[in-house]
């Protein structure tokens, strides 16, 4: 490769594609300069004048004055999380200007285990995006926290370190701080080899303290993206820690942190974007890494900063930034027409050298693979889901009982109380004007029938139900309803389907997004399934009166007991994540 950009520079043989009359960015030195830019084999060979270099073959494009950028780079992010193959995940990323992706694959690895997350690893390999594998630490610590017994699948510690020696592996992805805490034999002999082999450890440090973030950042770990606030961020930053901002559409926090810089003082070069839980919709209609320069440069970010902060100093973080990350020779060759910085409005888009989209027109032929049959059919009931799984059985002899819920505004889901009123069944039932809904988790892969059952505050579900089999950790059927029948209706339909979102009501399947791989992603199109998406947000909506926007991520996330506090859902019931132990769904008598 080396000698080939040799001989084009020399003029013995000519660049594949040059760019020409553009205004190129330069992260290095944070200014903007009128010139053109010479590809070769997939690399920029020169920036500047590379009239030299266009010969016969070579396939010239017209930046019109348009800005040149670096493509841009997702720095934390579970491709599951959007629902849909890596093959239109990538053609996502790729229309907003994303070129390379931090990604693990850990929510696959949960399931179907290492040989799920090689063969999505190679889907995504296939793609013009660029690929920085992290080992997918989660995929092997789920339920471990818990005691509770490992899913089907489960990754392997063996199978973490066998990961490590991957092509394109950067390092670990989030291993959190209570196993590093705890000395998790596997945790730390994985953490200490990645460090000895110059790779990096992306950290998950939702809420520790100072002195918890001390022991953290000595341990190794350089980044973090679950800072909340500015304040936190410079508690991170002052570590020697890299802070990746988060916008997702159940954590929007980046309007917030990116303070840092614009009040508090930060250097810019610390700072890196990441979405942590990619929502396609989100992509298809407003944006990725893109959007997240434009809330920045509105924010009062300047824009070079915040170009830089999507591209080269994540490359930098991950130690990649000989490869991608920036427009200079020896650089690969993704490179964005961009026709105003602040608006960031990408309108042609190169990824290895390739035009994949031209003025907004999708030029690269995505095709997806023949998925293979142990992908596939992974949710498994015990017996279809009844309305009676669903009693909540008061104490004998009581007329009312005060309950747990869990409070679902937010990611850090707070413990509420309620006293609700017995039936003559010895039963407790959902308040609907309350807003005290029913929670339910049966185990997808159908080791035991009987789901576990709480309450649930916060989605102003008016009726019906939805359900879904997409929720970190377990990744189980769950459902939340006003109706037990309703919730039943919505579970056995997501097994039916071998993985779903579903929206019930009146004793109706009312919608339906299938995702038959490992029961987290769809197989189709992504031009099709958007839309499905956005019919089925809309009914749950409008029908079902959901207050929640995106209701299926959000709801997701009240199965997450391993690190996210406060009160969440598992197999066995709720959680509480800060005291580390479980909680009966009826409040004792104090």
């Amino acid at each position: 490769m080396g000698t080939e950009l040799l001989d084009a520079l020399a003029g013995v043989v000519e660049a594949d594609l040059v760019v020409t009359d553009g205004r190129v960015v330069d992260v290095h030195k944070k200014e903007v300069r009128d010139g053109a830019i010479a590809v070769k084999a997939g690399r920029i060979i020169r920036v500047g004048d590379v009239e030299s270099l266009v010969g016969a073959g070579t396939e010239v494009l017209d930046a019109r004055g348009r800005y040149l950028t670096p493509g841009l780079i997702e720095s934390h992010a579970h491709s599951y999380h959007a629902n849909m193959n890596l093959t239109e995940y990538a053609k996502l990323c790729l229309a907003r200007g994303t070129t390379a992706v931090a990604e693990s694959f850990y929510g696959q690895g949960q399931i179907r285990g290492k040989e799920a997350v090689r063969f999505f690893y190679e889907e995504l390999r296939r793609t013009p995006i660029t690929l920085l594998f992290v080992v997918p630490v989660l995929a092997y610590l789920q339920n471990l926290e818990l005691g509770l017994e490992a899913t089907p699948g489960t990754v392997s510690g063996d199978d973490l370190f066998e990961m490590l020696e991957w092509e394109g592996c950067v390092g670990l992805e989030e291993p959190p701080y209570i196993p590093v805490a705890e000395r998790d034999p596997v945790i730390v002999r994985l953490i200490e080899r990645a460090l000895a082999q110059g790779k990096v450890v992306m950290g998950h440090a939702a809420g520790l303290t100072e002195a918890e973030l001390d022991g953290y950042a000595a341990f190794g770990i350089t980044g973090d993206h679950e800072q909340l606030t500015a304040e936190e961020a410079i508690q991170r930053v002052e570590r020697g820690m890299m802070v990746s901002t988060r916008e997702t559409p159940i954590a929007r926090n980046q309007r917030d942190v990116q303070r840092a810089l614009t009040e508090l003082g930060a250097d810019p070069a610390m700072f890196m974007f990441c979405s942590d839980v990619p929502d396609a919709v989100t992509y298809a209609t407003v944006g990725h890494i893109d959007e997240y320069i434009r809330i920045a440069v509105d924010g009062g970010i300047d824009p070079l900063d915040a170009v830089a902060m999507g591209s080269y100093n994540t490359a930098r973080y991950y130690r990649v930034e000989h490869l991608v990350g920036s427009l200079a020779p020896g650089r690969q060759a993704d490179i964005l027409m961009v026709g105003d910085l602040a608006a960031f409005d990408v309108q042609t888009v190169i990824a290895k050298g390739e035009v994949v989209v031209a003025d907004g027109e999708r030029r690269h032929r995505f095709r997806r693979p023949v998925y293979p049959a142990f992908l596939q059919g992974t949710v498994g009931l015990a017996r279809p889901a009844e309305a009676s799984d669903l009693a909540v059985r008061a104490p004998a002899g009581r007329d009312e009982v005060t309950v747990r819920a869990i409070g679902a505004e937010s990611l850090l889901s707070d413990e509420r109380r309620f006293k609700l009123p017995v039936a003559s069944d010895g039963t407790v039932a959902a308040d609907v004007d309350g807003d005290v809904l029913k929670v339910a988790m049966w185990d997808r892969y159908g080791r035991w029938a009987k789901p576990a059952v709480a309450f649930m505050q916060g989605f102003r579900l008016r009726r019906g139900a939805i359900a879904t089999s997409y929720n970190p950790f377990y990744n189980n059927v769950m459902a939340l309803g006003a109706d037990d029948a309703d919730m039943a209706l919505a579970a056995n339909t997501v097994n039916e389907l071998g993985g779903a979102f579903v929206a019930v009501a009146g004793g109706e399947v009312l919608g339906s997004v299938p995702l038959p791989l490992v029961g987290l992603l769809s197989d189709g199109d992504a031009d099709e399934i958007v839309p499905r998406l956005e019919r089925l947000y809309a009914q749950v909506a409008e029908e079902l009166g959901c207050a929640i926007e995106w209701p299926f991520h959000n709801f997701a996330f009240t199965a997450v007991v391993g690190e996210l506090p406060i009160l969440k859902m598992c197999d066995r019931g709720l959680f509480d994540v800060t005291r580390r132990e479980h909680l009966s769904t009826i409040v004792e008598e104090e």
